[in-house]
């Protein structure tokens, strides 16, 4: 008898286990790995008092947006504060020094205009000095020469003496002009004195009051600091410490997020690592589920590991804001009863701080690859395998096609029914098939395909799903598959291996020793009283089987009535026809094949004429 093809029972063998098959096909994949990412706000803005004092009023709660330079805590009433009073006497202190600087910059003018005075009178005295010595220089030698007349008695006496007197003239003149220029000096060297000391005093009155000046400004500052505003833009996300405490700088009071961008963080094993580059395209997608796909890019890697868990953090920068987002200083969701403020709303920002986040980061992308669902992979020990499907002969059959309202239209590829013109759905792979472990080496993977590099072909069939029990060997049955398992047990006669069927594009191939017998209809699909059965007998050379002799016996189990005895006609070398002309119905066929020279066999099947 031919082996995997007795008629029996129309029921799955024992042992079929349903399982969820796909073909490797191929197709663009774009490579990515998962992860739970954390949000972070792009910063964090936390509130310190930088003075002591007890807070009189916080306007702001977590949850409420802020604005840069809004008011966020004021410490001490105004006018009680001590901030306040060391403010108003150092503006005080700086007035006077102002007043007394200006007390001494008019010193400093009327020293500066007797120093000029005195000046210009020791010039006056110069001057009249050098005119006495002129005069002096002039009887000097004028004397000696009347003497030398008088002598000769040229000049009289008398005219020597009145010469004599203006020269005792001249002396006592010069002598009176180097006195003045004396008292002139020293009037100048007293002016100048009283002037340099104005110089100092204006000068110390200056930093004095520059030095009053900051000391207000210093105050100013720090009573400034009784009034914290906020830095920038952001949201309060904790208030640490409420109204009437009394703080000491360093005690935190508030947290304010920045969070119009957010740094959306995964921790990526380093496996994956190398696979990344900035730029890489991420999707986004919220744990809850409410936002739509974001897409992002890869902003950041950060260069050291986590030494207990050896992962780094990619990390993607992206805007916060939504469409419905109010914009900077819209005031219309305001809090009742808090004026100037407004809450973060649920359509203001797509994510908040310490939000959870899918983040699928793109690893590369190829247009041609040899593709399987991710979920067949299975690895061990750092390698991967795969459940693959085979048939009695070894080999998968193709992907077919039919008409979900004519199931006797099938095809190969996909298309509409040229009856109905209903859209070709995918014909789940029939019969029952054992399964394989095979190796296969995986390229760019990403959550539902994975590109295999070598250990399958294209057409294979893989056991994606409820393979959890499968040994080597076993037999499987595709099912119609989802997310909780089988949603559809196949038929018992899809599953029959012995039938010509639509499922099976009605053609059987056995093996009984050496012989090969493949069986299909003619025409396909085929067409009730008019068909053939076709016959092909081969050995595993593939050389024809000639000469054979077969017949075949007809019935119809369900109608309890026999049909047509049959008898081949060889059309050419191991290729056999047996005119049917069956009609529409299930039909058993008993097939006594009697090659030339070899030992009959038995062979009984059912087919299926729509």
């Amino acid at each position: 008898m031919l082996e995997s093809m007795l008629m029996g029972p129309m029921h799955p063998p024992p042992g079929a286990v349903p399982v969820a098959v796909a073909q490797a096909r191929y197709e663009p994949i774009e490579g990515s790995v998962t992860y739970t990412g954390t949000v972070q706000s792009y910063e964090d803005e936390d509130i310190y008092p930088r003075l002591t004092g007890t807070i009189v009023e916080m306007p702001v709660y977590p949850g409420d947006r802020v604005h840069q330079g809004q008011l966020l805590v004021v410490l001490d009433n105004q006018r009680d504060s001590e901030y306040f009073q060391r403010l108003e006497e150092a503006r005080y202190a700086s007035i006077a020094a102002q007043h007394e600087a200006g007390v001494f910059k008019e010193e400093f003018t009327e020293k500066r205009f007797q120093l000029d005075a005195a000046m210009d009178a020791e010039q006056a005295a110069q001057e009249e000095m050098a005119q006495a010595r002129a005069k002096l220089d002039y009887w000097l030698p004028e004397l000696e020469r009347e003497a030398t007349l008088l002598k000769t008695q040229v000049v009289s006496r008398q005219e020597y003496d009145n010469e004599l007197s203006e020269l005792k003239v001249a002396q006592a003149a010069l002598r009176q002009a180097e006195a003045r220029l004396g008292q002139a000096q020293s009037s100048r060297r007293a002016a100048q004195a009283a002037f340099d000391a104005a110089v100092h005093h204006v000068g110390h009155g200056r930093a004095d009051a520059d030095k009053a000046q900051a000391a207000a400004e210093v105050a100013s500052t720090i009573n400034r600091y009784t009034r914290i505003l906020a830095g920038k833009d952001g949201i309060v996300t904790r208030r640490l410490i409420s109204p009437g405490v009394l703080v000491n700088p360093g005690m935190m009071i508030l947290k304010v997020a920045h969070i119009n961008q957010v740094r959306l963080q995964a921790e990526v094993a380093s496996s994956d690592l190398d696979q990344i580059r900035i730029g890489a395209p991420v999707s986004v997608i919220s744990q809850e589920g409410k936002e739509a796909s974001l897409s992002a890019r890869v902003t950041a890697i950060f260069p050291a590991a986590d030494p207990s868990s050896r992962t780094s953090i990619v990390e993607a920068l992206v805007d916060n804001r939504t469409a419905r987002g109010a914009p900077p200083g819209d005031q219309s969701g305001s809090k009742a009863g808090v004026k100037g403020q407004d809450s973060v709303s649920a359509g203001s920002y797509r994510f908040l701080p310490g939000q959870y986040v899918v983040m699928s980061i793109s690893t590369g992308r190829t247009e041609r690859a040899l593709t399987i669902p991710t979920s067949a992979l299975i690895w061990r020990e750092g390698k991967a395998q795969v459940w693959r499907a085979i048939g009695s002969t070894g080999q998968s059959h193709p992907q077919q096609y039919s008409c979900p309202m004519h199931p006797q239209v099938v095809s190969e590829r996909p298309g509409r029914c040229p009856k109905c013109g209903a859209e070709l759905q995918p014909r789940q792979p029939g019969g029952a098939k054992a399964v394989e472990l095979v190796d296969v080496r995986v390229g760019l993977s990403n959550s539902e395909r994975s590109e295999v590099l070598s250990g399958l072909a294209a057409g294979d069939q893989v056991v994606y799903g409820g393979y959890a029990d499968l040994q080597p060997g076993s037999m499987v049955v595709a099912a119609e598959w989802g997310k909780p398992g089988p949603v559809k047990l196949p038929r018992a006669a899809d599953l029959a291996d012995n039938q010509l069927r639509s499922g099976n594009n009605w053609s059987l191939a056995s093996r009984s020793g050496n012989l090969l017998v493949s069986i299909s209809l003619s025409p396909v699909p085929p067409v009730g009283s008019r068909n053939s059965v076709l016959v092909r007998l081969s050995r595993p050379d593939s050389l024809p089987v000639a000469g054979a002799r077969i017949t075949a016996q007809t019935s119809m189990p369900t109608m309890n009535m026999a049909g047509p005895s049959l008898l081949a006609e060889e059309r050419r070398p191991g290729s056999y026809e047996l005119k049917s002309n069956l009609m529409s119905g299930t039909w058993q066929l008993n097939l006594s094949i009697a090659p030339a020279g070899d030992k009959p066999c038995d062979l009984t099947f059912s087919l299926e004429i729509p």
